[in-house]
């Protein structure tokens, strides 16, 4: 008998599109693609304001706004949001109806030894996670990013595309970092702050701040 695994995408703008293009690389050549009594197919996304399948055409339908979706038996939620904050209020508000979500990991992304993820994490293509260490729950790795050794990135943390994070790094809840962000090794980036694009971390960065510069410097919180 034949299972029919069903994936619906929360978030349905750019990062949502971006998404279900992974998917459906995953489903041809990665961690869930089809087996002789598992096929996987991609449902639609949830969304409260995007138009996306109407506009950009191959793309499935919106099924739902996220706060009415019923989540079913053999159904999986993909979070293809990047906000920390939202990704957290919009989790919470589907893992209290029961849903199931789906750790998205491309083909493309190398993983070494001793390597620990989350359930709910999106890690996107090209990125590289080496050894020891460990990423959270709902956590966003963008394109041709870089995790050191001994580091360690809490749940709903977000990397933007080619960020670099070194050797025994700590990224707590919610750090968000722009897109080629480099953080020094040992350095923590603290709960909620986010770390600018092209920003070159070199000390401790203090929760719900904003850096940026090289070197970051606070320039609000």
């Amino acid at each position: 008998m034949i299972t029919t695994k069903k994936l619906v995408i929360m978030g349905a703008g750019g990062f949502g599109r971006e998404v279900h293009a992974w998917l459906l690389d995953a489903i041809k050549n990665g961690s869930c693609r089809p087996t002789s009594d598992t096929v996987w197919e991609i449902a639609g996304f949830i969304d409260d304001t995007s138009n996306a399948p109407d506009v950009f055409p191959g793309l499935p339908p919106i099924l739902s706004k996220i706060d009415e979706f019923v989540p079913s038996p053999n159904t999986f939620v993909v979070c293809a949001i990047a906000s920390p904050a939202a990704k957290k209020q919009l989790t919470a508000k589907l893992l209290a109806k029961g849903a199931e979500f789906f750790t998205l990991i491309h083909p493309t992304v190398v993983i070494g030894t001793n390597v620990v993820i989350g359930k709910g994490t999106v890690i996107c293509p090209l990125t590289v996670l080496t050894t020891d260490l460990v990423v959270g729950e709902f956590v966003t790795i963008n394109l041709g990013c870089a995790v050191g050794h001994d580091s360690a990135i809490a749940d709903y943390c977000t990397l933007s595309p080619h960020c670099d994070v070194t050797g025994g790094v700590k990224l707590m809840e919610g750090a968000f970092l722009g897109s080629h962000a480099v953080i020094v090794p040992h350095v923590t980036v603290g709960e909620f702050a986010v770390v600018g694009a092209g920003s070159v971390v070199i000390r401790k960065v203090a929760p719900g701040t904003t850096v940026f510069g090289v070197p970051a410097k606070r320039i609000s919180g």
